[in-house]
């Protein structure tokens, strides 16, 4: 193992809200409740502040070329920025507030996540919200009592016209983006923290708060596996080929292969 040594005149003194590394070099990005994306060259440390928001980043994506970052600010803004040039190119204000964020893999749409179920379509080109994807009505606001019903991930189909969308409230919702209406819900006995594509087959795995982990066929909208070995809510999962690899409440990892 390893660790990223920053030396101490460049070190990072605003609290971090997360971090991701560009597919293609060595350059490690992290967000901060001040709203800076900062880029660290490593091992050479050369640094790169971008401040185009005073609003806490919440989730980040890159577009399929590598060199536009998707943010997704936690007042409701996405921005793709040019990380060369460090400006925005792009910039909508959904009006609701991120939870997390999806890029579809042509590029031309990105999908928000929000804390009261919906989630909102953007079209890139355009500039704008062309849907607002839920099963509720307009103006819809949960009771005190209610439990949450958050957006927790979004992830769109590498080839279809398909997205599935993640809920607290024990299930996952699959989109249509074309006609912009629900097809399939998949039930699930507590919260979906993520759910990932199996390849190019609708297969889709998902994370769930009951330590299990499950293969869904989506075309017949049934399980066809189902992993288990953890005690505790499952945080986190990623996928390779054929192997999950998952990180539970109790700071266990563990990895699994699927068939």
């Amino acid at each position: 193992s390893s660790c990223l040594a920053i030396p101490r005149k460049q070190w990072y003194q605003r609290r971090v809200r997360g971090v991701i590394w560009h597919p293609l070099v060595p350059i490690l990005l992290a967000g901060a409740v001040d709203g800076g994306v900062w880029m660290w060259k490593v091992p050479a440390f050369e640094t790169k502040t971008i401040q185009l928001s005073s609003n806490p980043p919440v989730d980040a994506k890159f577009l399929s070329t590598n060199r536009h970052l998707v943010v997704g600010y936690q007042d409701g803004t996405i921005k793709i920025i040019d990380l060369k040039s460090g400006e925005a190119t792009v910039s909508v204000d959904t009006k609701q507030e991120i939870t997390c964020i999806g890029v579809s893999p042509d590029d031309k749409l990105v999908l928000t996540g929000s804390p009261l179920s919906a989630a909102y379509l953007v079209a890139i080109q355009a500039g704008k919200v062309i849907s607002r994807l839920t099963e509720h009505p307009a103006g819809y606001r949960p009771m005190e009592t209610s439990p949450s019903d958050s957006v927790e991930h979004v992830v769109f189909h590498p080839s279809r016209n398909l997205v599935a969308v993640s809920y607290t409230d024990n299930k996952v919702c699959l989109w249509d983006t074309a006609l912009q209406r629900l097809r399939h819900t998949l039930p699930h006995p507590d919260g979906v923290v993520k759910s990932c594509w199996a390849g190019e087959a609708l297969h889709l795995v998902t994370c769930c708060l009951d330590g299990v982990i499950r293969v869904w066929d989506v075309d017949q909208n049934q399980t066809i596996a189902e992993v288990t070995g953890h005690r505790d809510q499952l945080l986190d999962m990623k996928i390779s080929d054929n192997l999950v690899v998952t990180a539970d409440d109790s700071g266990h990892v563990k990895v699994f292969r699927i068939s």
